[in-house]
């Protein structure tokens, strides 16, 4: 997803769009390709990340389109009180590009894990918050915020992640995604999440157990529309995130549906509330957390129960 990110940004200013980058000495090994086509269009303000959004604030009162990269836990963090006060407040169309979200950087600890992220970006207002599945949901969604006017959070992946969108099939910026259409049971994920439900859909489809999936790549604005029509025809809805099940994809779909008086089943799946004390890679992190293809098809086998 981020070498994807890389591509776009230059397709976007190679099509005359006023772009710059900054990033607060973080990329490096990913960064270059941009940078050598484009070295006024750079700056790297150091490790100072909190001094990257006010520079950014400045840059796009003058109306240059701002794109800060960082790590999730990094940029916003360690900026929130900037990104209130000098992006949301004044509604700065600032684009902040975080790599590594949930427990990407499973060996570095707390510190490097980002559970909380979209918890926080969800409730600024004026926040835009997008967390694309694949290269294909990157390059749609990256290529659609130099629209916007308003500042953006976008959470990416790793630099190659599988591509979960088959023949053709493009995603729409504000549309809940479906991918797969069969049966009455939901399973509603972003990011990572979506090929690990895919994979647990398979698993499911060997014992006559079929279910939907939906990509949830725009967190905010969040697609009402398109969950009321899910909660119309499924008996079953879950969601799966990689992020606290405090305040993430699940609850803010939880509070449609209750709205909604929605009479099916519901559950949440993704992180416990609390800073994990194991430590290894993100794809064990995911798995001890129980985020992985077969502990998600045992969930909801015991939820038709």
């Amino acid at each position: 997803m981020r070498a994807t990110f890389v591509e776009t940004l230059i397709d976007i200013t190679k099509k005359g769009h006023d772009v710059h980058l900054l990033t607060a000495d973080l990329g490096f090994g990913l960064l270059e390709k941009f940078i050598e086509k484009f070295p006024d269009r750079f700056t790297n303000v150091g490790v100072s990340e909190a001094n990257m959004i006010g520079v950014a604030a400045g840059m796009a009162i003058r109306g240059i389109r701002v794109f800060c990269y960082s790590i999730a836990p990094f940029i916003i963090f360690r900026t929130l009180d900037q990104i209130r006060s000098d992006l949301c407040s004044m509604n700065l169309p600032v684009i902040l590009v975080a790599a590594g979200g949930g427990l990407s950087y499973g060996m570095e600890g707390m510190t490097h894990y980002a559970i909380e992220d979209l918890a926080i970006t969800r409730a600024l207002p004026n926040m835009i918050v997008l967390v694309p599945a694949d290269p294909i949901e990157t390059e749609v969604l990256t290529a659609e915020t130099v629209n916007f006017n308003s500042p953006c959070y976008l959470r990416l992946g790793g630099k190659v992640e599988p591509k979960v969108y088959k023949n053709g099939h493009l995603p729409t910026f504000g549309i809940i995604e479906c991918l797969h259409n069969k049966g009455n049971i939901a399973i509603i994920a972003n990011g990572t999440m979506v090929l690990r439900a895919e994979k647990a859909i398979e698993l499911l489809k060997k014992e006559n157990i079929f279910c939907r999936l939906y990509s949830l790549h725009t967190v905010k604005p969040i697609d009402i529309v398109g969950i009321k029509k899910i909660a119309g025809t499924c008996k079953l809805i879950v969601t799966i995130e990689e992020h606290s099940i405090i305040n993430g994809i699940g609850t803010a779909i939880a509070e449609i549906l209750f709205e909604n008086s929605y009479h099916g089943k519901f559950v949440k799946l993704g992180l416990p509330d609390e800073y994990p004390k194991q430590f290894g890679s993100r794809d064990w992190m995911r798995d001890y957390y129980k985020l992985d293809p077969k502990n998600i098809a045992s969930t909801i086998k015991k939820l038709l129960l």
